[in-house]
């Protein structure tokens, strides 16, 4: 009780000082922020930056000088954005001509080299692994034998070459027959590039689920001119992705799954509702019932095949009543939604440590189970 106490307060007193601050009143501020950070676990390294701007201002660099040592441990100068927004500051000019702002600077340059290189490491990393375990198909309904993990191949659409990657679990046995699950990521609409060769798309929570449940998961990459929204091309191309992917892999053709996270859960709509598909289930996360290439057929989703979708009360992409609505009006045809509800975590809820991978397991149990 103690802890939480503390940490409620200490927000109550970094939103005075920052409100001090922008009054100007630097003093006030740097008192304030002298109580603040006397020990606290929830000091960012940007409080450490607003309280150097109050001590500068209120005549004690050397406090100011540490506070910004501090604020460069704690990870200040790793966005790419910050070091030349801090150098040329007007706020903390005062500092510049002591040699512990020179060093202040250096060490945040390094850092962010050091960052840098690391980064590409693990992308040159990332891309070898990826390249050498893809696989040949074998033909006749035989199968190489794959590593485990992550493998990326590749369909032609027109001139456009789009990637995705096939993740294998490490319980995958290639002479039998295996459940499978299509995963549209969302945030695509921004991207003017396939982001393939980012290594943090292996930490998405939907190949744990793969590992759990020793699924195969494939997942397609998408951009603004090739993603779930508009792009008809890219939502038929799933087909295309998925003939590939029962030639290489061992695939439960009667156990496969389609679905996705945000607008590629609106696009799994589309999927459902078409009057031939070649999927057992689908699911959609934290995803608006509403397509722009055509309306959904929502009396399409009673065909004895689940839909399970899942939105959180507090979403602040998709409003939840908007959703809500939408499910009660079409409830009565659309017979295989399953409508699921939770109270906070807000659009990206599966990204929340713990909570959302136990979010997840429940939500994927209840719908492979069916």
């Amino acid at each position: 009780m103690v802890q939480i106490a503390f940490a409620q307060n200490y927000d109550a007193l970094i939103g005075r000082a920052a409100e001090a601050l922008n009054q100007r009143n630097y003093c006030k501020a740097f008192d304030i922020f002298k109580t603040a950070l006397v020990d606290s676990t929830k000091v960012t390294p940007y409080d450490y930056y607003a309280a150097a701007i109050s001590a500068t201002n209120c005549n004690d660099d050397k406090q100011a000088l540490l506070w910004l040592s501090k604020a460069q441990i704690k990870g200040l100068g790793l966005a790419k954005e910050d070091i030349p927004y801090i150098e040329k500051d007007s706020s903390l000019f005062k500092l510049h001509d002591y040699t512990e702002w020179l060093l202040f600077i250096s060490k945040m340059k390094k850092s962010f080299s050091d960052q840098e290189s690391k980064k590409l490491k693990k992308a040159d990393e990332w891309l070898n692994t990826i390249y050498v375990n893809a696989i040949q198909p074998k033909g006749n309904r035989k199968f190489n034998k794959p590593n485990s993990g992550f493998a990326l191949y590749f369909t032609k659409v027109d001139s456009l070459h789009v990637p995705y990657l096939v993740y294998v679990p490490k319980t995958y046995n290639r002479l039998a027959p295996t459940k499978t699950i299509v995963f549209l990521h969302g945030g695509v609409v921004s991207l003017d590039d396939f982001m393939h060769k980012d290594p943090e798309f292996a930490n998405e929570p939907i190949f744990s689920i793969g590992e759990k449940f020793n699924a195969i998961v494939v997942y397609p990459f998408g951009k603004k001119d090739f993603g779930w929204v508009g792009q008809e091309k890219a939502f038929k191309n799933i087909y295309t992705v998925l003939d590939q992917v029962e030639q290489v892999y061992n695939v439960d053709l009667k156990n496969v799954y389609l679905g996705g996270m945000s607008n590629g859960g609106t696009a799994a709509f589309w999927f459902a509702s078409q009057n031939i598909n070649r999927f057992k289930g689908f699911f959609a996360i934290s995803a608006l019932p509403k397509l722009k290439i055509e309306e959904i057929r929502f009396k399409n989703l009673a065909q004895g095949k689940p839909f399970y979708s899942i939105n959180a009360k507090d979403d602040d992409v998709y409003p939840y009543n908007k959703v809500l609505e939408i499910y009660n009006t079409t409830k009565s045809v659309a017979k295989d939604w399953h409508f699921q509800t939770i109270e906070t975590g807000g659009h990206g809820f599966i990204y929340e440590p713990e909570k959302g991978i136990q979010i997840l397991d429940k939500f994927f149990g209840e719908l492979l189970s069916r």
